[in-house]
């Protein structure tokens, strides 16, 4: 592996989630990016953008990607485009917009996908397809009164980005906007914020299921001639969702929608800031269509537990041995069945994972705390071995397994009807 690429492997440190501090100051925090396999002919390797430190004040008692944790039942807002829910106990006065706005410059778009404004910090989201990236974002108000949001940074990937912008504190910003893009000439974006409605339950904000200890609640409405779904969750605080089911741990069992006659729909994302990817929209049948469903085969989690090993590494190079070692992750057992010197700094950690299709969660995937190649099963996508480096002479070498993630079987199935979710705007 290249030197370069180990050393910025080396300096990524992906977060187990991002906790939304109630009554504190600014935390930092480092949002998950991007992280995708590529499949080769013998390796996968797991490529991940290395992630962005973004320092902002969020209010109450929430986690970022969607989920919320309280003992006791109360007001929910959610945020469109945001993938965020808030609950409390009376609850703010907070603006948001409704639906994406998207504006055409030159061959690409630009599409603000979020916005909130609250008496602790305005934030923004926003995704581009085919145009450069924003560097700075000003808002104008309806009094003419110019406020600039800081970056909290940027992501891109084939041609498409996704940012987020934010500024701390109360600013005066509600009704008829106006959002500069600071392009070369400026470009001009107008907006309307609603004041966020206050839900008693998931099951007001829209339809919900549950399955395996996790509650999704699918938020569906129309946007033009589109539906927009939006996922949130409830689950315990042991694991974050990282997969919704629109990627896919396996490409066979991936979020799917289809309607009463059959017909499935192909979906459309922007690229979005946060993980995971917890919105989506397709288009909308032009035939009398009735109803929708929404299917989530599985989902895939990672949990937030490690485990330390210590392994003796053979001492000839090209040599191999025959472990017998069992360790447990997140509650699954782990047998580790073979160490292999590929050469003096590298050696071949083979595992079994004791995976099972049929059972209704199961362990595929985990991290070590050094830089490393994975070998997946090109069927199951499960974890068959992992490489990495070792100091030359090294006798033994000490581990630490981390973020284990768990596919979790549903499914979680929600008909959405079209007169109730999808009527044509007046």
């Amino acid at each position: 592996m290249n030197n370069d690429i180990k050393q910025e492997i080396d300096k990524i440190e992906i977060p187990l989630q991002l906790h939304l501090r109630s009554h504190m100051g600014i935390k930092q925090a480092k949002l998950e990016q991007v992280e995708s396999r590529q499949s080769m002919k013998r390796w996968t390797h797991r490529k991940t953008i290395v992630a962005l430190v973004v320092a902002f004040i969020l209010i109450t008692t929430a986690i970022f990607n969607t989920q919320v944790i309280a003992a006791i039942q109360k007001a929910l807002q959610y945020f469109p485009g945001i993938g965020m829910v808030v609950e409390e106990e009376i609850p703010q006065d907070r603006y948001v917009l409704k639906e994406a706005v998207t504006t055409q410059i030159e061959d690409g778009i630009v599409v603000i996908t979020g916005m909130l404004v609250d008496e602790k910090m305005t934030y923004l989201t926003i995704s581009g397809i085919d145009t450069k990236r924003v560097q700075d974002i000003k808002i104008i108000n309806e009094e003419g009164i110019v406020y600039t949001l800081e970056s909290g940074g940027t992501s891109s990937t084939s041609g498409q980005w996704g940012g987020s912008f934010w500024q701390q504190g109360m600013l005066d910003i509600k009704g008829r906007i106006q959002v500069v893009i600071g392009y070369n000439p400026e470009t001009v974006i107008p907006l309307t914020l609603t004041k966020a409605a206050s839900f008693n339950s998931y099951q007001d904000l829209g339809e919900t299921d549950s399955a395996n200890g996790v509650s999704i609640t699918a938020i569906a409405n129309r946007v033009e001639g589109k539906a927009r779904i939006s996922l949130v969750s409830q689950h315990t605080d042991k694991f974050r969702i990282s997969d919704f089911g629109i990627h896919g741990v396996h490409e066979e069992k991936k979020l799917y929608i289809a309607d009463d006659k059959g017909k499935i729909y192909e979906l459309e994302q922007y690229m979005g800031f946060s993980s995971p990817a917890s919105e989506f929209y397709f288009d909308l049948s032009e035939s009398d269509v009735k109803t929708y469903s929404l299917t989530i085969p599985e989902i895939n989690v990672i949990y937030d537990d490690k485990a330390k090993i210590s392994l003796d590494i053979p001492s000839a190079v090209e040599a191999s041995s025959v472990v017998d070692k069992t360790f447990e992750i997140a509650g699954f057992p782990v047998k580790i069945t073979k160490l292999e010197r590929i050469d003096s700094n590298q050696l071949r950690l083979y595992v079994d994972l004791k995976y099972n299709e049929y059972s209704s969660k199961s362990l595929h995937n985990f991290k070590i705390n050094s830089s490393h190649m994975a070998k997946l099963n090109e069927h199951t996508r499960v974890l068959e071995y992992l490489q990495f480096d070792i100091k030359p002479g090294s006798k033994v070498m000490k581990l630490t397994i981390t973020d284990p993630e768990v596919v979790m079987r549903g499914p979680w199935k929600f008909e959405l009807p079209t007169y109730k979710y999808f009527g044509k705007d007046d």
